[in-house]
């Protein structure tokens, strides 16, 4: 009986462990105390944003550090808190070095979570009720669903261009997300990023 009481006792305070961490962990100054990457974060909430990270917090302040790193999955979300775990024992023990790359990479499902579909359909008052093609402004995301009808002859989307399905690139291979060599009218892709992804096709660029 005390057994089986104290079993369920450590699993409601495991549980409640968790519930409070997954609260804490989105308070951005909670993983730059420990993750020393306060020129990031200033960018994260700068008013004028200085790379991806900080655009997408500027048009939705909850978008923060855990966001994108937190894991989009339950199978992501415990290998990612047990890695902080580990981290925080060797950190406890003295043992702890900030790491100089990330050791559980940003998949295509943490982006998905909110980009899906990458182009939304047009309205009918748009591209898709038969309007003249036109030269979109590539900052303006009120333009992707012109370029899907286009199929990027409108624009400059490559997720329009529907030779591009086969290619298979990671989102963050392209959307680098705190680089700053680029800009919100770019949609803060990076050229020297980018440019040697496409030269792998197409060799005349």
């Amino acid at each position: 009986m005390l057994g089986a009481a104290g079993g369920a006792g450590a699993l409601l305070l495991g549980a409640l462990f968790l519930v409070a961490l997954a609260a804490k962990e989105r308070d951005n100054r909670f993983c730059v105390s420990c993750h020393l990457h306060d020129e990031k974060f200033g960018r994260l909430i700068a008013l004028a944003p200085g790379d991806l990270a900080g655009q997408h917090h500027r048009k939705d302040a909850t978008v923060g550090c855990i966001a994108c790193h937190g894991g989009a999955d339950p199978g992501m979300r415990l290998t990612v808190w047990a890695v902080a775990g580990f981290d925080t024992l060797k950190f406890l023990a003295g043992a702890y070095r900030e790491p100089t790359h990330m050791r559980l990479p940003l998949r295509d499902a943490e982006c998905r979570q909110c980009h899906t579909p990458i182009l939304h359909k047009a309205r009918a008052d748009g591209a898709a009720s038969g309007a003249p093609a036109r030269t979109d402004d590539p900052s303006d995301e009120s333009t992707f669903a012109a370029e899907a009808v286009t199929e990027g002859r409108g624009g400059t989307s490559y997720h329009a261009i529907r030779e591009h399905d086969t290619v298979r690139v990671t989102c963050v291979g392209c959307h680098t997300t705190h680089t700053t060599d680029s800009d919100v009218p770019s949609r803060f892709i990076s050229r020297t990023r980018v440019v040697p992804i496409c030269r792998e096709c197409h060799k005349e660029m």
